[in-house]
């Protein structure tokens, strides 16, 4: 009983808002006129020309920045393929890691080079060092250098020698 005046007074302010409150209308029939159209068409093609003659083209490109790297530390292209590399002086004893084989259509085996780059091979494609895949499976990758052949494997998982000290 105590509140019944604020509850009155609340339920009243709310008849009140429905009542006064309408519905948006849209009138879908009225249109533009064509001459309103081809007005804002004309003045967006002035803003357009001005903003054309605003715009300045001239690209500066200088023969040093197109022949750096951003991608490399050094700042310089390295080409590898058929045997040449960017790098000078001789290669390192294994100049690439087998890390991986794609199987599908064709099995593919993916190595690291020296240089970093990565790189997928098929059956008898060359390596950067002058061997040739000769066979692929699951697990390795058999490359022949002249004839000499290895054998790759991705897990190179090697046995721990167990000692077989005297227990005092």
């Amino acid at each position: 009983m105590k509140h019944l005046l604020d509850i009155i007074c609340v339920v009243i302010v709310v008849i009140l808002a429905l009542l006064t409150a309408q519905r948006p209308v849209i009138d879908l029939n009225i249109r533009p006129s064509v001459a309103d159209e081809r007005a804002t068409q004309d003045t967006i093609r002035e803003e357009t020309k001005k903003m054309q003659k605003e715009i300045v083209k001239d690209v500066f490109a200088s023969k040093a920045l197109k022949d750096r790297n951003i991608f490399a530390a050094d700042g310089r292209y390295i080409i590898s393929g058929a045997g040449i590399t960017g790098m000078k002086g001789p290669l390192p004893e294994n100049p690439y890691t087998l890390i991986g084989i794609l199987q599908g259509e064709e099995k593919k085996a993916v190595f690291r080079e020296f240089t970093g780059s990565i790189v997928t091979l098929t059956v008898g494609k060359e390596l950067i060092d002058g061997s040739v895949i000769t066979r692929i499976n699951s697990t390795s990758v058999e490359v022949k250098k002249g004839k000499e052949k290895r054998e790759l494997k991705i897990f190179d998982v090697k046995v721990p020698r167990l000692s077989t000290g005297k227990k005092p």
